[in-house]
């Protein structure tokens, strides 16, 4: 049976001072005028919503123009397409002619193009091609284009040249609608002690969407009301520091995330597919475990503590130039959080 009710764009989208311009900006892409605009980067850490914008600015474009060709993809997509293309035959025109003809273009998670150089490079050539023909391109990264010091510089001019825009983590008004609203759409009553408390305490919506799938299972197994009484002991649970991971932990995630095994990260190999994660698991293990330099170097193959040092700099530098490899250790230390609640 067809349903008469037609979803909106920004149906669910909760709208406040954090993405009030990024809102504006992609609505105006999406009526076409955009002047000046394009390339829009909406910018700022996980889970503020930058990926909603993204998807509500395609969906209210082919609304206005469903003539309109477009192409959403998520940067991890495109830079593994550019890297099959380097090594396949014809593979550079099929990219082109999927991505250089249209009259939309939305890159989500920009920072992965970071790890696959040939991705860049395609990038520039095709924000070329689509500003000939008059193409919006609206692109997200958790950090701004200026940052990215190890990018070609032609690619952060062509990005800087449109309109950068921050988008922050929700203020607590934010936070309490949107768990109101939420609480509402699922039929789950809270008091009011209850949303003040869990708004104030969370960082974000997912944080909140978690805490109140969780807290509505126990209310539910327990036969209890969602109030304060409930409320207040999980939050004394969740501000009690997670366990640290171990160092075979912190090394075997490494290594899988980048493809390497855990031999090549205690071994001597000294080439960059091997260094740079080494150096990376040997940084995370100083900020995310009371080790010592020595207990670390003896784990990484009996390595000194000076070698250890040198290579926790390399890596907190690297983190601080490469939003790829940001977005790595950012997910793996979420990934820990997540495994010892």
């Amino acid at each position: 049976m067809k349903s008469d009710i037609t979803l909106q764009p920004w149906d669910g989208f909760l709208a406040g001072e954090e993405n009030a311009l990024a809102l504006a900006t992609v609505s105006s892409l999406a009526r076409g005028q955009g002047e000046g605009l394009s390339p829009l980067v909406l910018h700022g850490p996980s889970g503020v919503g930058k990926s909603r914008l993204l998807s509500g600015l395609v969906a209210e474009r082919l609304i206005r123009r469903p003539e309109s060709a477009v192409a959403e993809i998520v940067g991890e997509a495109f830079a593994a397409l550019c890297g099959e293309a380097s090594d396949k035959p014809g593979g550079w025109s099929e990219i082109r002619a999927r991505f250089r003809h249209v009259d939309l273009l939305a890159i989500d998670g920009l920072e992965a193009l970071g790890r696959v150089p040939p991705s860049l490079d395609e990038l520039c050539h095709t924000l070329d091609a689509l500003e000939a023909r008059g193409a919006v391109v609206a692109l997200s990264s958790q950090t701004a284009p200026g940052l990215w010091i190890d990018w070609p510089s032609r690619l952060v001019n062509r990005l800087l040249g449109g309109l950068a825009v921050r988008v922050d983590p929700p203020g607590l008004a934010s936070r309490r609608r949107y768990l109101l609203d939420r609480a509402r759409a699922r039929e789950i009553a809270l008091t009011a002690d209850a949303v003040d408390a869990l708004a104030d305490s969370a960082d974000g919506y997912r944080t909140l969407d978690g805490w109140l799938a969780r807290l509505a299972l126990a209310a539910r197994i327990e036969g209890r009301p969602l109030d304060w009484p409930l409320v207040e002991p999980f939050l004394a649970d969740e501000a009690t520091p997670s366990p640290a991971p171990s160092l075979e932990t912190i090394a075997r995630a490494v290594a899988a995330r980048f493809g390497v095994t855990l031999r090549d990260l205690r071994g001597g190999a000294r080439q960059p597919q091997y260094v740079e994660p080494r150096h990376l698991a040997m940084s995370l293990a100083r900020s995310h475990t009371t080790l010592s330099f020595v207990a670390i170097g003896t784990y990484f193959g009996g390595r000194d503590p000076a070698t250890v040092r040198h290579a926790c700099k390399a890596a907190e530098a690297r983190l601080a130039s490469d939003p790829a490899v940001a977005s790595v250790a950012q997910a793996l230390a979420v990934s820990w959080q997540i495994r010892s609640i």
